[in-house]
């Protein structure tokens, strides 16, 4: 694939007037960028930059096309969805370089707004901007994914992720034949329960993105699943400059994953040296295992940082774009739609993770209270000075669990919505206004009005869900856990179950 570089803001520097300097290649990304998507299992297709990308306003022209004919008649509207499903799917066919292309190839008639012929569409080449707005097309060999993404990485991925929740279910059903019945063992199911549920968020959502990108016409409404794909952040990471300057929020990075190890070392010490627990290789493999899945979801939190920094970027080139093509409602219109696109697949995401991970923090913070009060009432509970000891250290364990998940999420996000991004770009939109081209606006305010319209309910949901689970949790805190035994005014606690 040919690489070009060119200016497309005069206020962005970097351009190469004249064609007397050859264009800068692109540099190499960082190594750790592709570990990381190594390690997290996403590696999926083969082909991970299309050597041509196919924005919005090409994908609409041909839907028109092909719904209402060259003469303008109506087409037949059964086709409607088929029509449109390169474009919601973009980043998931297996074949994309040439199935895709063969979809949008019919649009290059004469006279269409879009597609004059390939490769001279303004709008796409949008889709290669680098964190100065410049077009820097690159391909995998410049960007250094070499063998990251070798044949077969899909494969192995996957049956590593297969492997570990393996491991991990085996586990859950090994605790849960020890504590499912024993009304004196409730609150150990309960912490292990949240704990396990929210380990097993990050693979359970890896499946179902590889699965969409296996049936990608099948999985509707599943645009979330989108950004766990490595095209798409490889998107993303064209507006970091990683080449240059390596990975966004470093000190972010190495938080996220130093601090599921201190804690998998803490739960080995309180386990096997404080609690001088019976232990055999299964409980090394589990607590490996664990180890995995602590480094999956501080990792995936991280992701979350690395998109949203990413879009935050690309806002502003957009309000650039807007700026210079000023009153140019096809190139606006169409940089706008294929951004926001992007953009809500992202908070799809967050909104799915935040339903599981609010809930869940309610659950987390109502047992681990309940305990701290059952182990302070010494008349009800019997225990040993051991039994003590390892209570309190599996308490600050769970505490500092609970305020790692939960703090991660907002730093990474930033609130515990994505939707402020998009509103702080409308926001600064509102003040490019001018007298000149009222009808422009007006078009670019029906646009985002629009996409306002079709905000998700899915913080509606969680929020109903949250309410229900506090209740649930305050009417659990509220019973007397001491009574739950029902063992003579004893309540005797085994910690090494």
């Amino acid at each position: 694939m040919d690489r070009s570089e060119a200016t497309l803001f005069p206020v962005s520097g970097g351009s190469n007037e004249g064609g007397d300097q050859p264009p800068v290649p692109p540099q190499k990304w960082s190594p750790l960028f592709w570990a990381i998507l190594k390690f997290m299992c996403l590696y999926h297709h083969q082909t991970v930059v299309p050597p041509k990308r196919i924005c919005f306003g090409c994908s609409v022209d041909r839907f028109r096309k092909r719904s209402h004919g060259s003469n303008g008649a109506s087409g037949n509207e059964e086709r409607h969805d088929a029509d449109m499903e390169p474009l919601l799917v973009r980043y998931e066919y297996k074949d994309l370089d040439t199935r895709l292309m063969d979809a949008m190839r019919g649009t290059g008639e004469e006279g269409s707004p879009f597609l004059e012929q390939e490769g001279d569409c303004p709008v796409c080449d949008t889709l290669w901007w680098n964190q100065d707005g410049v077009v820097e097309k690159y391909t995998e060999v410049e960007i250094g994914i070499g063998w990251w993404n070798h044949r077969g990485s899909g494969i192995l991925s996957s049956l590593f992720l297969v492997g570990a929740l393996t491991l991990v279910i085996i586990d859950i059903v090994n605790y849960m034949d020890q504590l499912w019945g024993r009304p004196d063992l409730i609150l150990q199911l309960m912490r292990k329960t949240t704990l396990y549920v929210g380990l097993l968020l990050y693979p359970a959502l890896v499946l179902s993105s590889k699965l969409r990108s296996l049936l990608p016409t099948s999985l509707h409404n599943s645009q979330w699943s989108s950004p766990l794909n490595v095209r798409f952040l490889i998107r993303r990471g064209q507006f970091l400059d990683i080449g240059r300057k390596g990975l966004p929020g470093k000190l972010m990075l190495f938080l996220f994953l130093v601090t599921p190890l201190i804690a998998a070392l803490y739960r080995f010490l309180i386990f096997v040296v404080i609690s001088q627990c019976v232990s055999d290789w299964s409980t090394v493999v589990t607590s490996l295992v664990g180890v995995i899945f602590g480094q999956w979801f501080g990792l995936l939190v991280y992701l979350l940082y690395f998109t949203r920094v990413s879009f935050q970027r690309e806002f502003d080139l957009l309000l650039i774009y807007f700026r210079e093509n000023e009153g140019d409602q096809t190139r606006c219109r169409g940089a706008f739609y294929t951004t926001v696109l992007d953009f809500d697949c992202f908070k799809q995401l967050v909104n799915l993770v935040i339903f599981v991970l609010l809930p869940l923090g309610i659950f987390s913070v109502s047992s681990n209270l309940t305990y701290e009060y059952m182990f302070a009432d010494d008349a009800c509970i019997e225990v040993d000075e051991r039994n003590i000891n390892v209570a309190h250290h599996t308490l600050r364990l769970a505490w500092m669990e609970i305020l790692f998940m939960s703090c991660s999420f907002l730093a990474a996000v930033g609130g515990l919505q994505a939707e402020y991004v998009f509103d702080n770009f409308v926001i600064r939109l509102f003040h490019l206004r001018s007298g000149g081209h009222w009808i422009f606006w007006r078009s670019v305010m029906r646009d985002i009005a629009y996409v306002g319209d079709n905000h998700s309910h899915f913080l509606l949901v969680t929020t109903a869900f949250s309410f229900v689970s506090l209740f649930m949790a305050f009417n659990f805190a509220n019973q007397d856990v001491a009574d739950l035994a029902v063992c003579n005014d004893t309540l005797h606690v085994d910690l090494c179950v």
